[in-house]
C-alpha cells in the first residue's frame, strides 16, 4: 500500500510539472501569435503605403506630361 501512495504522489508531481509546462508553453504561443498578428498589420501598413505612393508618382507624372 505505500507503494502505491509514492506512485500516485509522483504521478500527481509529474502531472503538476506536465501542467505547468503546458500553460507556460501556451501562454509563449499566445504572445507569438499576437507578435505575428502586429508585424503581419505592419506590413500590410507598409505595403499599403508604397502602393499609394506608387499611385501618386504616377499621377503626377501624367500629370506634368513625364513618362521617365
Amino acid at each position: 500500500m505505500t507503494n502505491n501512495r509514492i506512485n500516485n504522489s509522483l504521478n500527481n508531481t509529474l502531472e503538476e510539472e506536465l501542467r505547468v509546462m503546458l500553460v507556460e508553453k501556451n501562454n509563449e504561443n499566445r504572445e507569438l501569435r499576437a507578435q505575428v498578428k502586429i508585424l503581419e498589420d505592419c506590413v500590410a501598413e507598409e505595403q499599403e503605403a508604397k502602393y499609394r505612393a506608387w499611385v501618386k508618382l504616377a499621377d503626377l507624372k501624367k500629370s506634368t506630361g513625364t513618362t521617365e
